[in-house]
This record gives C-alpha cells, sequence and structure tokens, in this order.
C-alpha cells in the first residue's frame, strides 16, 4: 500500500479509491509487528481496523486482557487548510460506551504507537491534494488544484 501511495503522489494523474477491506488488510499485517506488548502476558495489542463512513473514520484499537477482547474507538475526521492536513478526534468509545473527545484521552498513548507504525504511509498520504472519507472507502485526489 505504501508505493501505491507514493506512486500516486508522484504521477499526480488520477484520482485513487482504496477500499476500506484494503485498509483492513494493511493493518492488519503492518500492526502486528510493531507495537511494541509492554504489559507482558497480562495486556497484550490485538489489532486495529478501520470503519469508512461520508466524512468520517472509526477506528477500532482491539486488546486482549487476561484472555478477553477488549476494544476502544474513536471517531476522526480529516480537514485541510491551505498547506496542512488536520485530523480531529471527534469522540469515541470504551466497548460500547459512548464518550466525548475529552475523555478519550488514556488511548492517547495507543494512538501515538499507531501514528508512529503507520507514520510512512501517514506521510505518503499526506502528499495528496484531497482526501475524501466515503462510505466503504477512502478516495485520493493526488493532482493539483485548477490556478
Amino acid at each position: 500500500m505504501l508505493d501505491m501511495l507514493r506512486q500516486t503522489a508522484i504521477k499526480r494523474a488520477a484520482v485513487m479509491e482504496i477500499s476500506e477491506a484494503e485498509v483492513n488488510r494493511h493493518l492488519a499485517t503492518t500492526l502486528a509487528g510493531k507495537i511494541p506488548n509492554v504489559l507482558g502476558e497480562w495486556v497484550a495489542f490485538d489489532g486495529a481496523r478501520i470503519d469508512f463512513e461520508p466524512d468520517s473514520a472509526r477506528l477500532f484499537l482491539v486488546w486482549k486482557l487476561k484472555g478477553h477482547t477488549r476494544t476502544a474507538s474513536v471517531d476522526l475526521a480529516i480537514s485541510r487548510d491551505e498547506q496542512n492536513f488536520h485530523v480531529e478526534l471527534l469522540h469515541g468509545a470504551y466497548g460500547h460506551l459512548g464518550m466525548p473527545r475529552g475523555m478519550m484521552r488514556p488511548l492517547y498513548p495507543s494512538l501515538r504507537a499507531v501514528a508512529e507504525a503507520l507514520d510512512p504511509e501517514i506521510r505518503a498520504l499526506f502528499q495528496m491534494t484531497r482526501i475524501t472519507i466515503a462510505k466503504d472507502k477512502l478516495v485520493l485526489d493526488p493532482r493539483f488544484p485548477p490556478a
């Protein structure tokens, strides 16, 4: 996926769509070896997946806690000013318990670890001119904006 993003950014020829399934496959293979297991056998990171909805993406983080699966999710939105992309955490949930974004602060170390593990992909993604989150896909437009 990284090479595909880089080539699209270099060529700047056409709009590209990446399906939710492709992103989830990439997350499963990439994060498995890059997220450290700090707490040993007690808690282990078990993966991440993403769900694209119009204008937002829900990122699910999964842990095994003494053999039991636990999840947390955050809803993210992407916007762009003239030069920079901004990722905003809208709100989230611990399991099924919805929370405002301020209550998601304990997830910050995990989100930072995921962002660091995916740094090359994020950098390549932010080379696009426009990023649109649609239902079940990410639409990337690398073309230069009209003058």
